[in-house]
């Protein structure tokens, strides 16, 4: 059987963690295969994640609610991608008690059933997902080992697909260094060895700009050198390339306020209350580079930037309204206000009618909570930023980095071929 037309190539993203970037790597090298050089259209290329463990709450066709993989659903917003529908994009979700009932249920019975049962479903949902398509994106989930309790760890699921003829081409994603680096990517490396899985290619992820060259030089050096002498008796499979050194995108680090007002929406002390404009929600995606507490009428223009978030007592109407009009002037000067105003200890109460008519006639983004200053910065720098379905100024930014700094040569004689056992 010629493979190469019975599957489309798959290219499955492991991570040596989780927050590793594989959901970015998996944006990134889909906005690869969109350019010129490889001729892909959105219509040619899917994406599937065969294991999730974080979920939402989505609808599917027959109007039942359904839990899948978060990223499932980011992915497919963000890139617009067309879908099956999310239950065959996100087949498995490692929810709270499977990892008990697969114990206590493999101890009774026969854990090879469980794991088969497991991936006919994983299978099912590729077979639709890859039809009609040029290319496959798997995205795995947590570290390799993610699943080994039920024997549908990355490695597990990789060997199926090759074992039934696809061609799967496999990157572990690891975080910029050295030597944390090199530590990182051993163990897996090894264990997916020892379990016959080949991996194809390694991408170096955050990568700080001014170390780009030593990390490059150094890790080239230890995986085409040192390492071949070191263990390559030792391996079964080839030792992979390194496909890409992708530097750091700092701005996903940043939130927006609208994450911030989600999150405090979650937590029933916030009182959280969205003061302007009427269409929060799309004007609240702008990055917030920096969170501020202003508490001057006069003197604060040196401290604040466009993109700055800025934290006010709700009490402080005339400061409020001088950052209304210094977010007006920025924009007149420099293209770009600030990223919102949150007014604290909203249950004092203080915000007068005539600012709060101000406030909801501009485009500013302004919450109101019961939290105080020191509590509002608190939460801010505590909060777990990662890409959401809205955040399109990241996307752009990941799509940016990765064309190019991502080298893609998709070997597909090498995706195809059985993994040495």
């Amino acid at each position: 059987m010629d493979t190469h037309n019975a599957f489309p190539t798959t290219i499955y993203i492991l991570g040596t963690d989780r927050d590793i970037g594989k959901t970015v790597t998996c944006i990134g090298i889909m906005a690869k295969l969109l350019t010129p050089e490889y001729g892909y259209a959105k219509e040619d290329i899917a994406y599937m994640k065969p294991v999730g463990q974080e979920t939402l709450t989505v609808v599917n066709g027959a109007g039942a609610s359904i839990q899948v993989d978060k990223d499932a659903v980011l992915i497919t917003s963000l890139l617009e991608l067309p879908t099956y529908g999310y239950d065959q994009i996100s087949p498995v979700v490692w929810q709270g008690g499977l990892t008990s009932r697969c114990i206590d249920d493999g101890a009774k019975g026969d854990p090879v059933a469980i794991q088969q049962a497991f991936m006919e479903r994983i299978w099912a949902s590729f077979l639709q997902v890859s039809q009609g398509k040029r290319l496959v994106i798997l995205e795995g989930t947590g570290q390799p080992g993610v699943g080994s309790v039920a024997g549908i760890s990355n490695g597990d699921v990789i060997n199926m697909l090759r074992a039934r003829g696809v061609p799967v081409y496999v990157i572990m994603v690891s975080e910029g260094g050295i030597g944390s680096t090199i530590d990182q990517i051993f163990p897996y490396l090894m264990a997916l060895d020892h379990i016959g899985t080949r991996v194809d290619g390694l991408l170096i992820n955050g990568v700080l700009v001014d170390k780009l060259d030593k990390i490059r030089h150094y890790l080239t050096t230890y995986y085409e050198h040192n390492m071949p002498v070191l263990y390559g008796e030792r391996l079964k499979q080839p030792l992979p390339p390194i496909v890409g050194f992708v530097p750091t995108v700092p701005e996903l680090r940043y939130p927006t306020l609208r994450l911030i007002a989600e999150t405090f929406a979650t937590q029933p002390d916030s009182g959280i209350e969205v003061i302007a404009p009427e269409d929060f929600e799309a004007a609240a995606c702008q990055l917030v580079h920096n969170l501020k507490v202003i508490n001057l009428v006069y003197g604060y223009e040196p401290y604040v930037n466009p993109g700055d978030a800025v934290v006010v007592g709700v009490n402080a109407n005339d400061i409020t309204l001088a950052m209304l009009l210094l977010h007006k002037r920025l924009i007149r000067r420099k293209g770009v206000g600030l990223a919102g105003l949150i007014l604290s200890c909203k249950s004092a109460g203080g915000l007068s009618p005539q600012v709060r008519d101000l406030l909801a006639d501009e485009n500013l983004p302004t919450i109101a909570v019961n939290y105080d200053s020191a509590d509002v910065i608190m939460r801010v720098d505590n909060l777990r930023v990662k890409i959401q379905p809205y955040d399109l100024i990241k996307r752009d930014l990941i799509i940016q980095t990765f064309r190019e700094h991502l080298v893609l040569n998709l070997d597909l004689a090498k995706a195809a071929a059985p993994a040495r056992g």
